[in-house]
């Protein structure tokens, strides 16, 4: 259970961010307002056609709309540490690998990663059940697609490969070996991925509109309100295949064969209602739209720590543990989970063109804010730390790493372009 001042903390920044939300919700509709006041002596707003409490009853609508869209979006990744480093052959195998050791290059790690720009798609649409209201249920889905890396090296590279922890038996900068020459033939594989994808599904009613159905121009806002869903998944997976050569100077026997794996995954999932307002400005066949939204509900997170050592030695037979090099049965392998309040705030601008009666084709601009989510690479042990005590097999005596940090908050920010066709009837 968390403390009652970080439940406090949680509370003023959900409060902080509804603050925000409101501002720009207003501001939105002021400039939606001031667009519609600066031109409304204009001719094309003389010969509107209102209901009876002054809002658009245009019969020009269309009573079913479908929109398609690519997307182009770039999604906030996550930082890890130094997964996978190379010595030149002949250092000394103490010092081969070890961050901060003689001439040790970084070839996996210390960077961001799952950050790209990547395709996905959108599909959303509307039916008007009651035209005088401007009453319609609308629903929406997008997949911003899958971002993934993987990195792989070894064996016979002619250097030294490794992969570094922090020993803290030792109190020391350790690494364990990948591809030794003439020691050691491994190869280590590092894969990650992130996906994010969401839906929603409500009413969609008309506040305030003014148009002239001769010309088609007018102006028009709407408020917006129904359910939302949203997912985001990751995972970070580190896997070697290790055999040890004939010539080795290791007390392992020459044909020995190790398999090691360390896998962390992770899992938000969204579900809350969702308010907001939506505007459009038209002259003519162009338009440019607006939208503001805020999505408030609970955000179950799940953290995955998985691993596994697999030994199998020649004349002797094959040994299978739970634990790699940074996972351990020990110590923090295991399901976690937990729920949190979420205020999630959601918007775009854009722009188009109706191309013929039933076809439009269109632009704009998202940008979506989830905070307190749950990444794969955020939970690996604290500072590489690893007690070599708790690695498969276990002995007596080890301490508390590599430990589980907790489940870390982290805020990503979905945004990016999309560009598509819209299809009413």
């Amino acid at each position: 259970m968390k403390p009652v001042h970080s439940w406090g903390g949680q509370i003023v920044t959900r409060l902080t961010w509804v603050r925000r939300v409101r501002a720009w919700t207003a501001a939105g509709a002021s400039f939606l307002a001031a667009a519609g006041a600066a031109y409304a002596d204009d001719a094309s707003c003389t010969a509107v056609v209102s209901d009876a409490v002054g809002r658009c009853c245009v019969s020009e609508n269309p009573d079913l709309w479908f929109r398609a869209d690519y997307i182009l979006w770039d999604v906030t990744g996550s930082d890890v540490p130094a997964l996978v480093t190379s010595s030149p052959a002949g250092t000394p195998l103490a010092q081969a690998g070890t961050l901060g050791g003689p001439a040790t290059t970084v070839l996996s790690g210390h960077e961001t990663i799952n950050d790209h720009w990547r395709s996905g798609f959108a599909l959303s649409g509307g039916y008007v059940i009651d035209r005088c209201l401007g009453l319609s249920v609308v629903g929406d889905y997008f997949n911003a697609g899958r971002d993934s890396t993987g990195f792989t090296a070894g064996p016979n590279t002619g250097e030294i490969i490794a992969r570094p922890f922090f020993n803290t038996q030792s109190g020391l900068p350790d690494r364990e070996l990948v591809d030794v020459p003439s020691e050691l033939a491994g190869n280590v594989r590092v894969s990650s991925y992130e996906d994010f994808q969401g839906a929603g599904a409500g009413l969609q009613a008309c506040l305030w509109s003014c148009c002239d159905p001769c010309t088609g121009s007018g102006r028009q806002l709407l408020v917006v309100g129904g359910y939302r869903f949203y997912q985001h998944d990751s995972a970070l997976n580190i896997t070697e295949n290790l055999q040890v050569l004939p010539g080795t100077t290791s007390p392992l026997v020459p044909g020995t064969t190790i398999s090691i794996a360390d896998r962390f995954g992770a899992e938000n999932e969204f579900h809350g209602g969702e308010l907001g307002l939506q505007g459009r400005i038209q002259r003519a066949e162009w338009w440019v739209d607006g939208m503001a939204l805020l999505a408030v509900g609970g955000n179950r997170r799940s953290v995955t720590v998985d691993g596994s050592t697999v030994n199998a030695v020649p004349n002797v037979g094959t040994a299978s543990y739970q634990g790699g090099l940074l996972t351990s049965s020990a110590t923090n392998i295991g399901h976690y989970s937990d729920t949190e309040a979420a205020v999630i705030p959601r918007f775009r601008l854009g722009a188009g063109c109706q191309v013929t009666n039933y076809l439009g084709v269109h632009v704009g601009y998202n940008v979506i804010i989830w905070d307190d989510v749950a990444q794969a690479a955020e939970h690996l042990p604290p500072g590489l730390a690893v007690d070599p005590r708790n690695l498969p097999p276990i002995q007596a005596g080890g301490g508390p790493d590599p430990a589980f940090p907790g489940i870390q908050d982290s805020t990503i920010v979905a945004h990016g372009f999309d560009v598509g066709l819209d299809l009413t009837f």
